[in-house]
């Protein structure tokens, strides 16, 4: 901290002078003994003339008079120029000080005073120790009992709700019954409640249980707690990748618990192979987009630029249509795009379709401008997929990306 504060002073002791010495770079120099001496030579001169008998006594008297006047013009010259390099200096301490209190409140708003020096190896070790401290799933849950809230509709939905919750009481092995009761109760938000159901179904399973059913009991444990991951989620979603290393969502959990733990380095890793990797429709990507780029500054990768958004393609188009398209005009074109919307949303109204293909036809519609359509097609797809929060996601983090969740 010492050096720290004795390098600060040093380099604002360096401007300062550099300041000053520029203020006088282009002054004139003025020699005081020179302009003097040469004054007192020509007195002396004076004298030699008269005595020779060059020059009369009233003539030597007006040279006398012209002389004392340049003497006192170049004392008042001297005068100035003292004047001028006091100023100087006093400019320079004013600029000094200026730049202290300036640098002062940079600091305070960017650096935090009393700080002690925290060296790499420092931050990790700091940051093994915090994840190795952390809260349990358990601790994280009892945390939060005080604003524990479970939803429960009104009405005849209430009343459905209520029976399968005792239902699933009652006989605690139904696979089906459990496997329903954790996705009706994370769509009513009550994922403590939607957990411990999957924790249930997962047991029951074994050894043969689903990785999907695995990466969902994460997800609804780290929901359960307000987006914190602990040691107990941390495993599963590393179990999640020992089984598909490729599992982007459990990847992106584990880099949001990086980032949880001060390793922001780490957390920017796993983000932007994500990123760049895609799908751009993932279901992970939004979140990350929206975190990456204060997590890269954390990290020191103060030039990091998001890759732009990929545009949506449409399902249908042939390698003779695209050909074909080269030739069209723009009429053409948004016609055939049209269709194709047309044609996905046809195929989706008749026969069903996945939670991606929902949420590409609400982007298609968006990019076309049918705003209207593209919240009534998202409505419906809630509807569809609300038993799933999986599928739920997908849907609600395309509405919001297009602008039509609000």
């Amino acid at each position: 901290m010492i050096l720290f504060w004795l390098g600060v002073i040093f380099i604002l002791a360096f401007v300062c002078i550099i300041f000053y010495q520029t203020l006088k770079r282009n002054n004139t120099q003025f020699d005081e003994n020179a302009d003097l001496n040469f004054y007192k030579s020509q007195l002396s001169e004076i004298e030699k003339d008269v005595a020779k008998g060059v020059i009369n006594s009233e003539e030597a008297e007006q040279v006398r008079i012209e002389i004392s006047r340049r003497i006192l013009k170049n004392q008042k010259s001297l005068k100035f120029y003292s004047q001028t390099a006091n100023s100087k200096i006093i400019f320079t301490l004013i600029f000094g000080v200026f730049v202290i209190f300036l640098s002062l409140g940079l600091y305070s708003v960017l650096g935090n005073l009393g700080y002690s020096d925290f060296s790499q190896k420092d931050r990790i070790a700091a940051a093994n120790f915090l994840k190795e401290t952390r809260p349990s799933q358990q601790d994280a849950l009892d945390a939060r009992a005080s604003i524990k809230n479970i939803n429960t509709p009104d009405g005849e939905m209430g009343e459905l709700v209520e029976k399968l919750r005792s239902t699933v009481e009652q006989r605690p092995n139904d696979l089906e019954g459990l496997r329903l009761l954790a996705n009706l109760e994370a769509s009513l938000s009550n994922f403590e409640e939607a957990a411990v159901a999957q924790m249930a179904l997962v047991k029951i399973k074994g050894d043969n249980v689903p990785t999907n059913d695995l990466f969902e009991l994460a997800e609804l444990m780290v929901l359960a707690v307000d987006g914190y991951i602990s040691p107990e989620a941390e495993t599963i979603f590393r179990q999640v990748l020992s089984r598909d290393s490729s599992n982007g969502g459990a990847r992106y959990y584990l880099g949001l618990m990086f980032a949880q733990l001060d390793r922001p380095d780490r957390s920017f890793e796993i983000w932007r192979n994500l990123l760049e990797k895609g799908p751009h429709d993932a279901p992970w990507i939004t979140p990350i987009r929206e975190q990456i780029m204060e997590v890269a500054w954390l990290a020191g990768k103060n030039r990091y630029e998001l890759p732009p958004k990929n545009n949506v393609s449409l399902v249908g188009p042939t390698q003779e249509d695209i050909e074909a398209s080269s030739e069209m005009t723009s009429e053409e074109r948004q016609d055939m795009i049209s269709g194709m919307v047309e044609g996905l949303a046809n195929r989706l109204e008749s026969e069903g379709g996945t939670s991606e293909e929902w949420a590409r036809l609400i982007r298609a519609l968006s990019v076309l401008g049918e705003i209207k359509r593209a919240q009534k097609v998202w409505l419906e797809s809630q509807k569809i997929f609300s038993s799933s929060p999986n599928d739920l996601k997908i849907i609600n983090n395309t509405a919001t990306e297009v602008g039509i969740s609000e």
